[in-house]
């Protein structure tokens, strides 16, 4: 009999965490035969109130010493029951039946990892930024049906995989070394899967909603979109392979003279010129004025992703500037 543990990291989100607890109150999976794991990464506020909740499925509520969301699925795992891992992250709720969906391809596939099909939600619509990407595509890739996904699509927020496979795979790994979050342990840990012969798919039945904090500012998100590109610089220095499947850091890297296409330095200079403190600035004042008086989602949609592509440069080569700084000590 089939059975699976579902492992949820949180920090500080009680109110996001009971959200996706009380979707996985409707499941189809039968109740006893899946236990929740939510492992608290020494949160400081009443998250622990949670663990006297009751539910119709085996839940356990632990607590860890701050150590990074990486730590808490390992960890997770480490104590689970389950033939089957599922990880979700606490800002996510699922479709009732998303751990059979999940369950099943993961099943009748070999060496699998399987993902859900997400979209993106935002439980206040607090600003015109919010609004505008609210209404545009999501970019999660949507499953018409069961697909092969590439490997930098791996992502912890709704994946599934065998126990066994997951710890002989040596769990999730920080390829940053401790320098930087995100640090792209999904990616890694899919990465790191390829190399050894498995596939990445997503199931188009195993459904749920992304409650992204992210999405509330434009200013929040681009701060994150910072914190990724700094922190991709360590992945890449552990996988220096993995440059060429993410493009959206190709033109955040220096110009390689005499190696990069005449096509790619120009996208690197002109990146670089828009990512300049004057244009930043006439940037940020256009967004306010469109913002505040006539609200383009198309206009404003550019205006957006031009600044999140500035954040992006920055975060990268401050990386870069770290990673130098780090091989000059060592």
């Amino acid at each position: 009999m089939l059975t699976i543990s579902v492992i949820i990291p949180t920090y500080n989100r009680k109110d996001s965490l009971l959200r996706t607890l009380e979707s996985l109150k409707q499941q189809t999976f039968p109740m006893n035969r899946f236990e929740v794991i939510v492992v608290d990464d020494g949160s400081i506020d009443d998250t622990q109130v949670v663990a006297s909740q009751k539910f119709s499925f085996a839940f356990r509520y632990v607590h860890q010493k701050q150590q990074g969301a990486t730590a808490a699925r390992n960890y997770g795992a480490t104590i689970s029951m389950g033939e089957i891992l599922v990880f979700i992250d606490d800002d996510v709720t699922v479709s009732p039946p998303t751990l059979e969906a999940l369950a099943e391809v993961c099943c009748q596939n070999e060496k699998a990892i399987v993902m859900g099909t997400l979209s993106r939600r935002s439980s206040v619509i607090g600003s015109v930024y919010t609004a505008t990407l609210l209404a545009s595509p999501d970019h999660y890739p949507i499953a018409q049906e069961n697909l092969d996904l590439h490997l930098v699509h791996c992502n912890t927020q709704l994946l599934v995989c065998r126990r066994s496979d997951f710890l002989d795979l040596g769990m999730l790994q920080d390829p940053t070394g401790g320098h930087g979050w995100p640090n792209w342990d999904d990616v890694d840990f899919g990465y790191r899967a390829h190399l050894n012969g498995f596939r990445l798919l997503q199931s188009s039945k195993a459904t749920g909603y992304h409650w992204d904090y992210s999405i509330t500012d434009w200013t929040v998100a681009c701060q994150r979109w910072y914190r990724a590109s700094k922190s991709a610089v360590w992945l890449f220095k552990r996988h220096q392979e993995l440059q060429k499947f993410i493009p959206m850091l190709r033109d955040k890297t220096p110009p390689r003279w005499g190696k990069d296409s005449f096509m790619l330095v120009v996208r690197k200079l002109t990146r670089s010129l828009g990512s300049s403190g004057p244009v930043i600035w006439i940037m940020v004042r256009l967004v306010s004025i469109i913002e505040q008086h006539f609200p383009s989602p198309v206009m404003l949609r550019h205006l957006y992703y031009w600044l999140q592509g500035a954040s992006m440069f920055h975060g990268y080569r401050e990386g870069l500037r770290e990673l130098k700084l780090a091989g000059a000590r060592d």
